[in-house]
């Protein structure tokens, strides 16, 4: 007799990733394969929907091959944009959120008035990231295309319904607070709701088996039982960072002074209100191309000079522009400072320096808005096993709960499949490690001698 499984699966920017899971709530199937990022000096940062879409269709054929697979949800990457025309066909790559290409068009919004506007009424600021801005700046509104996100057009793909939820409407800049398609938006995109997707609960089921799911965050969130109001919050660390907490109410005057966003998740859940930060693991892969070190002997040399009496240059970080708290693509990144002693080990320290420093001045502000934090929730990659986790460790003044599930997005996809069927779901709480905070006042010292340079 087959056995039943449960697929979650998550539409990362790096990488997309799958688990299933059996009755017992046993995984039985991990999976990850990284979709070619293509890229241009003019800020093109894209990938490839139906690539995505047949890695999406091998896990799916490979674990009905295996078992009889009874559900799959996802968790996708919030901000994804890409165009299709009324056949549903693509006719665009999908923009991730990388992609600055409609950095004009946010100038633009924010020198008329309307980013403050839009912000306040979506709770997403008016950024490149932003699927509002990268439409108005695609500009065929009467062409019979429209917008749409990733992880919509998949689930389109496989269930043949126009369909999303609460949370990646919420990042795409166009939806209320409330949780309804914003008027005054649309009309200056030339859209209306008929061709946008319907709104739904992110357990809202398409043809029997498919699971709408919701954004990377929520189901993060989701999966590692972080609930509104509870003053945990949840630091993740890849290609970009957030650390984000959810809440049952995200008035304007509360997250906008200090660049939150506020995500509303649906009836309910209340809201995901946070720092997203465009530089974190990509500064490190670029870093490691430029010096000429693998991660691991940059992160060892960076420490290393952290730790030392030498002088440090200065890294402004902004390489990728940057999102919190300033919300602007056209910030660049540099050194200052340079020293003609000054070693490639030197360059690492301040470029770790740098990034830490992003982070505590995040982790500042979002207690500035939402109180002070109990934990903070973060994956392995941020354990005391690794450097990064050490260095992240002395920088909060909570403990850090690390998780045991190698991907909080995808595990949340897979428990929401799960709770779905009425399965039970093993806990991964019992395996949690905590980690309590050890200050290291040479660290700090180096991080408070840049936080002029961080804005």
């Amino acid at each position: 007799m087959a056995d039943n499984w449960l697929l979650g699966i998550d539409l990362g920017t790096t990488h997309i990733k799958a688990v299933a899971i059996n009755r017992t709530g046993k995984v039985v199937f991990k999976a990850s394969q990284q979709p070619k990022l293509y890229m241009a000096s003019e800020g093109h940062f894209e990938q490839d929907p139906a690539e995505i879409l047949q890695i999406v269709r091998l896990f799916i054929t490979h674990c009905r091959e295996q078992a009889h697979l009874e559900s799959v949800a996802f968790s996708a990457a919030m901000h994804t944009f890409m165009v299709v025309d009324n056949q549903m066909n693509p006719v665009t790559k999908v923009w991730t959120w990388m992609d600055r290409r409609a950095r004009p068009f946010a100038d633009m919004l924010r020198q008329q008035g309307r980013g403050t506007l839009w912000y306040r009424l979506t709770g997403c600021p008016v950024h490149a990231m932003s699927p509002a801005v990268k439409w108005l700046a695609y500009s065929r509104f009467d062409s019979g295309f429209r917008p749409i996100s990733l992880r919509d057009w998949i689930i389109y793909s496989l269930g043949h319904q126009l369909v999303t939820d609460y949370s990646i409407a919420a990042a795409s800049g166009m939806m209320s607070r409330q949780g309804t398609w914003e008027p005054e938006i649309l009309a200056t995109l030339h859209l209306s709701e008929q061709i946008l997707p319907s709104i739904h609960s992110w357990d809202y089921v398409v043809n029997d088996n498919i699971l709408v799911g919701g954004s990377d965050g929520a189901m993060a969130h989701y999966g590692l039982n972080v609930t509104p109001n509870s003053h945990h919050g949840v630091l993740t660390w890849g290609t970009s960072a957030a650390i984000r907490i959810t809440a049952d109410k995200a008035e304007p005057e509360n997250f906008m002074p200090v660049g939150n966003f506020a995500y509303f998740l649906g009836p309910k859940q209340g809201y995901l209100v946070g720092q997203a930060l465009s530089n974190a693991g990509n500064v490190l892969v670029w870093a490691s191309k430029m010096l000429g070190f693998s991660i691991p002997v940059l992160m060892t040399q960076g420490i290393e000079a952290i730790n030392s009496q030498d002088s440090l240059p200065v890294f402004i970080p902004y390489l990728y522009g940057e999102r919190s708290p300033i919300w602007d693509e056209n910030v660049n990144a540099g050194f200052e400072g340079v020293l003609p002693q000054h070693q490639g080990m030197h360059f690492a320290g301040a470029i770790l320096v740098s990034l830490l420093a992003l982070l505590k001045a995040a982790y500042q502000r979002l207690q500035q808005s939402t109180g002070p934090l109990i934990s903070l929730h973060v994956g392995p990659n941020l354990s005391h096993q690794s450097l990064w986790g050490q260095l992240v460790s002395q920088i909060v003044d909570v403990p850090l709960i690390v998780s045991s599930h190698e991907d909080a997005s995808v595990w949340g996809a897979v428990k929401l499949a799960a709770h779905t069927q009425g399965w039970p779901v093993v806990s991964p709480e019992s395996q949690d490690i905590v980690i309590h905070p050890v200050k290291n006042p040479r660290l700090i010292e180096r991080i408070d001698a840049i936080m002029d340079y961080i804005r």
